[in-house]
């Protein structure tokens, strides 16, 4: 639980890795209800997801698939002074394995967690998620993908 035992940043890295790494749906699915508030809203790029539709998502991207994290480090944070809340932005490193063909993907994201204080508990409320990409000249970009900067990666 965010608060005396654990900083925010570890609240982060627990909650993504309860979500989208260990391997038990039912455990992933029950943080979506205890920890993730109704009001969520997650931008992937220049897409835009409420509370069901991330929910569903993740059960979808789950059984379709496994996800190892190679890498998760905070690139900066700031935490409320007054509450255990605030904002993280994470490095995220991770392999995605497809479950029917065994494919594997490397992927690398940039993401700002959105926690808030509620009803004496962390609650995701936002999460935001930027690909990393390599452009032509070989440079790492942020990048977001919307109709004016196309998809690079």
């Amino acid at each position: 639980m965010l608060g005396e035992q654990q900083s925010l940043s570890q609240w982060v890295a627990q909650i993504n890795n309860i979500l989208f790494i260990q391997p038990n749906d039912e455990i992933a699915l029950k943080a979506v209800h205890e920890q993730v508030d109704p009001s969520l809203v997650v931008r992937i790029n220049h897409n835009v997801y409420n509370y069901d539709q991330f929910r569903a998502g993740l059960q979808y991207a789950r059984s379709s698939g496994t996800s190892i994290q190679d890498e998760f480090s905070v690139i900066v944070q700031w935490e409320n002074l007054e509450k255990p809340d605030g904002v993280v932005a994470v490095l995220s490193k991770w392999t995605s394995k497809d479950k029917t063909t065994g494919k594997e993907t490397k992927k690398t994201n940039v993401i700002l967690w959105e926690v808030k204080w509620i009803d004496g508990k962390g609650s995701l409320r936002g999460r935001l998620r930027w690909s990393l990409c390599k452009g032509k000249s070989g440079v790492v970009l942020l990048a977001p993908r919307t109709s004016s900067f196309p998809r690079l990666c």
